[in-house]
């Protein structure tokens, strides 16, 4: 999305927003294709309302969301612009739709608007999107930014059916991609060795 955040990848971008409730800045992405705009766990700004107009004259607009901790702006999009399509893993659907109204639903393995492909992150209810164009990995809440490097989320962030060496277990599968570049929603995007810094997370 042309001026919005940082261009990490061509057509892929990361801006951030203060999040009033989690009285914190948190990232979100856009995937930008030829005839598609993906937004993926998106919290905007008055200043990004006339950036989101622009970039998605002309093109369908998906919102991606990774958990349903993340709906975020979601809604105020769907609502400024009614033909925005909200996508929920299914087996986060019910959680995503007490947030916003869902219009499609996934499955792991499938591919999603702009290309993107969901692998389970936290067990049963998160999702990883992982771009083949770019070779990047973009996680919601079970990866956070560490400095230059990766850390799992708290373990008090799960479910009381799961633990972190579940979670680890479950990345297990993103280390057969060629990662290039991981895109957090709490931290500073891994630009270097980024496969690398999940193998070793996934490994302690």
């Amino acid at each position: 999305m042309s001026g919005l955040g940082e261009e990490l990848r061509p057509g892929l971008r990361r801006w951030t927003a203060h999040h009033r409730e989690w009285k914190d800045t948190v990232g979100s992405v856009a995937i930008s294709r030829e005839r598609e705009l993906v937004l993926v766990d998106p919290l905007l700004e008055a200043e990004h309302w006339p950036l989101l107009e622009r970039a998605a004259a002309g093109r369908e607009l998906h919102v991606l969301l990774t958990i349903h901790w993340h709906a975020r702006s979601s809604g105020e999009i769907a609502a400024r612009f009614p033909r925005t399509r909200i996508w929920a893993h299914s087996r986060d659907r019910a959680a995503v739709g007490r947030r916003v109204a869902v219009t499609d639903s996934f499955r792991l393995g499938e591919t999603l608007p702009g290309g993107l492909v969901p692998l389970e992150a936290r067990p049963r209810t998160e999702v990883l999107l992982w771009d083949e164009r770019s070779r990047t990995l973009i996680a919601g809440d079970a990866l956070l930014g560490d400095g230059p490097g990766l850390r799992s989320c708290p373990g008090w962030w799960l479910p009381s059916s799961t633990n972190l060496d579940e979670l680890r277990a479950t990345l297990l599968p993103a280390l057969d991609l060629p990662i290039e570049l991981i895109v957090v929603s709490h931290g500073d995007p891994v630009e270097a060795d980024a496969r690398e810094t999940l193998a070793a997370l996934v490994a302690s």
